[in-house]
This record gives structure tokens, sequence and C-alpha cells, in this order.
């Protein structure tokens, strides 16, 4: 008979402390085992001591399940059916704790979803394009957020591997000068996308800790939208009270989960020394550090493309597809006053940062913000077909025809068409010719006899599923006014 298991992110009211403290235990210990070599070897040596030494009051019973590869895949399996029979019960909470991380994921995914139907509908084909583009496992982990919003101008942190190429810190956007402002941006925002707004956050290609007057933002964000936007920052360690301070307003205002990127083993240390394993339960340790085991590797793009060569090691591998990219909607930055609408897409030459971007407007004042949200919609956001529509399946997607069925296949699974008797002549069109969906309808009509309306359905279902190339042109710079 299992035990009770309790979620652990929406706070700890009813949790008992030791069912919180072994999951915190738990967590701290693999922090330690992923992104610092000297703890795995004293561990190897001498367990016991180890993890006396770490200020936990785990057993290497309690450990080894989790840190040998062929256990935890064991384990992993045995829970899948519900069962785990002699996993002692630390493991089977620290793993109930990280599918209640899973399933938050993508529940934001869910809830990212746009009220506007035209948005709502492009962004519903962005997550099934990138389960294409991207395989269907790096692809779970993008939640398609709506929104991101930057407070300031670059970023300090330089770090070499940034996916998004963040250039050098100039200016933050101050909040004394802008509150009211700044409330009615969001109010702004959510008129135009909906609730969904609150499902967005206060950085990109920024650290969100460069502008001194966050705390005040995301406090502001919680009062307008009704959510606590999650954090993310490398500068976790330069001021932890600081630090403290935001992660306890993040836990008094709902916030499930925040993030200290780790770049080096020092900065490890510092945290680990500043907070205790409870107060870092629901603060996510992202490994960035060099001695990070290999399982950890960094995204092949922004930044770090121009560094492969060197580091190679520590990053992804090149037949691999890479973005950091998370967004499917609005990237605001405040002090450029720009607005452009992106989202995820493979790293490559054309799009070194891993995501495209579809339009791009200026503004300065809340209603040209919704004016700018509104036209990017409008000529960018394309929720169907119409008859210039272009008309080509992604390269990589595998097309069989049969009697009556046309299947493609990829990366994220199977796609049957049926209806016609043949679908030869349209799979070589689609593959072979550069044609709009007028072009292929007619060609059908005139070949074959299909009637307008019967391709044109087929045609839609098609780019509703995501497998024509909507590869978009380099963006047309707006000149801001």
């Amino acid at each position: 008979m299992q035990s009770v298991r309790y979620p652990l992110l929406r706070g700890l009211d009813g949790v008992p402390n030791h069912y919180a403290a072994a999951v915190a235990e738990t967590k701290r210990v693999l922090e330690r085992w992923t992104m610092d070599p000297p703890f795995r070897d004293a561990y190897r040596l001498d367990p016991i001591a180890t993890l006396a030494g770490l200020g936990v009051s785990l057993t290497p019973d309690h450990v080894e399940p989790l840190i040998d590869p062929e256990e935890s895949r064991r384990i992993t399996r045995a829970l899948q059916i519900g069962e785990a029979p002699g996993c002692p019960d630390s493991v089977l909470q620290y793993s109930a704790f990280m599918a209640e991380k899973l399933a938050h994921r993508a529940e934001l995914r869910d809830l990212g979803t746009p009220s506007d139907p035209v948005l709502a509908a492009w962004r519903r084909r962005q997550v099934l394009r990138a389960e294409r583009d991207l395989g269907s496992q790096r692809a779970d982990a993008i939640v398609h957020a709506p929104l991101a919003i930057e407070l300031s101008e670059g970023c300090s942190v330089g770090c070499w591997f940034c996916g998004v190429s963040s250039s050098r810190f100039q200016s933050s956007w101050p909040y004394t000068e802008n509150a009211a402002l700044w409330r009615c941006y969001l109010e702004a925002i959510r008129n135009v996308i909906g609730d969904c707004a609150s499902q967005g956050f206060l950085y990109w290609a920024t650290d969100p800790l460069d502008n001194p007057d966050y705390e005040s933002f995301i406090a502001d964000f919680y009062g307008v939208l009704g959510r606590c936007p999650q954090t993310t920052t490398a500068l976790g360690g330069k001021d932890t009270e600081r630090t403290r301070a935001i992660l306890e307003l993040s836990r008094s205002l709902g916030s499930p989960v925040d993030r200290l990127s780790i770049l080096t083993l020092s900065q490890l240390n510092v945290i680990h020394n500043s907070f205790s394993a409870m107060e870092l339960l629901q603060v996510e340790l992202v490994p960035q550090n060099k001695e990070a085991a290999s399982t950890h590797v960094k995204s092949r793009s922004g930044r770090a493309r121009t560094s492969k060569q060197k580091r190679a090691n520590e990053l992804i591998s090149a037949d691999l597809s890479s973005t950091i990219a998370c967004v499917s909607g609005f990237l605001i930055n405040m002090p450029a006053g720009r607005v452009q609408l992106i989202t995820p897409c493979d790293a490559s030459d054309d799009w070194p940062l891993g995501y495209w971007v579809l339009d791009e407007q200026y503004f300065q004042t809340p209603e040209e913000l919704a004016a700018a949200l509104r036209m990017s919609i409008q000529r960018s956001a394309r929720a169907g077909i119409d008859p210039t529509t272009r008309a080509r399946l992604r390269h990589f997607l595998i097309v069989t025809c049969s009697p009556g069925l046309l299947k493609i296949d990829g990366s994220a699974g199977s796609l049957s068409v049926r209806g016609f008797d043949d679908y030869t002549y349209l799979a070589d069109l689609l593959i072979n010719e550069e044609v709009t969906c007028s072009d292929v309808a007619t060609k059908c009509h005139d070949r074959l006899g299909w009637p307008l309306t019967s391709t044109y359905a087929v045609l839609s279902k098609l780019f509703e599923a995501a497998v024509f190339d909507e590869t978009p042109p380099p963006p047309t710079k707006v000149p801001r006014s």
C-alpha cells in the first residue's frame, strides 16, 4: 500500500514537515550530484559521511535509486504502472514531486490559450509544428507562453552560451516613473489577448534582476493579471538577500516554481550556503556550470553557435534540435517600445536565436501597444488557409499514398486523410511544386475533377495539422515613428 502523496507547488499547508523535508533534501542531494564533481567523488568513497556533511538526514538507500541510471529507469517504469515494491518512501515522494512539476508545465501550456480566436488557432498550430520540428520530447518542454516582457535593454551577465544572444546591458525601464503606465500596459495586453496574459513572464534576452525595481513590477503584474510571473535569473548569488526577498514575495503571491541558473560551482556553493533545502524546495537550480553532468548540455542556439568548436562538449549534439525559446505570442521590450510576434523553431543559420519573428512594431503608449498587437494578429497570425496560402509540405515528412488514403508521418505521429480514390497527384504537388492553395485546388479540379471546396477541405485539414511549411522570410523592420 502506497503512502499518501502531497502536492508541494501550491503551498505547504497540510503537508507534514517530514514529507516536505524529505523531498527538499533529496532535491539538494541531486543538485550536488548533478553539478559538483568533488561531491560525486566523495560520495563514491564514503557515501554516509558525504550525505551527513551536506546536512541531510538521508542515507545511501534513499539516494541510490535516483543516482544509479539503471535503477532510476527501473523505478520510473514501475511507477508508470503504479508499482514500485521495496522503493523507499522518500524516492516515491520525490518522484511524485517531479510528476507534479511536469503536470504543472502541461497546465501552463493549456492556460496560455488566447481568447482571440485567430491568435488561439495560430498558437495551437505552432504547438503542433514544434512537435514536428523539434521532436515530441523537446517540444514537450516548451510551454508556448503567450507573452514575455523585457524590463531592460540587454543583459549584464553575458553568458557565452546565451541561447538568444542577449546584447550588453544598456538600461532599465524605471518603475518610479512608469508605475501607473505599467498597469495600463498590462490591462491593454489583457484586453487584446485575454486572461492568458497572466501566463507571461518578465524577461527574455535579459536578466530580471538587472532591473532594480523588478519586485514592484511583479507585484503589479499579480495585482492586474492575478498571477505572479515565474522568475528565472542568473544573478541569484550576487545579492542573496535580494534573492531571498524576491523568492519570499513569489511564494506569498502563489508562484509555484522559480529558477536560479547556476553558472559556476562557486555560485552553487553560495546558493546552498545561503538557503536551506526547504527554502529552495520550489526553486529549480538550472545546471549551467561547466562541471555539470553531461546530461545537462546547453542549447546550440544564439551565442552558443559561435562557441560550438571551443566548448562543443557542453552543447547539445549538432544533429538534435536546439532552442530555448518558449513563447508563441508576443515579445515586448519596454525600454525600446518594441513588440514582436514570435514562436520557437529549430535554431539555424537563418534563425540562429531559435525562434521566428513574424512581425515587429513600435509603440509609445498603451493604446499604441494594443493597436500593434491587433495589427500583428491581423497580418501575421494566420488562423486558416486562403487562396494565396503556400501549399508545400515540410521537407522531413514521409508521405505515402494508397487507395483512398493520404498518410503523412513524422516525429509527432501520423496524419491520415481519406475521401478521394487517389492522392498521388495531390501529394506530388505538395512535395515537388511551388504552389498556392488556389493553384492546387484548380489543378486537382482540372485534372481529376475534384470539387474545389473538397480540395480546400483537405488542404485546410493539412494546414491545421501543421504539416505545411510556414517558415517566414526575415522580418520586415517597421521604422519607429
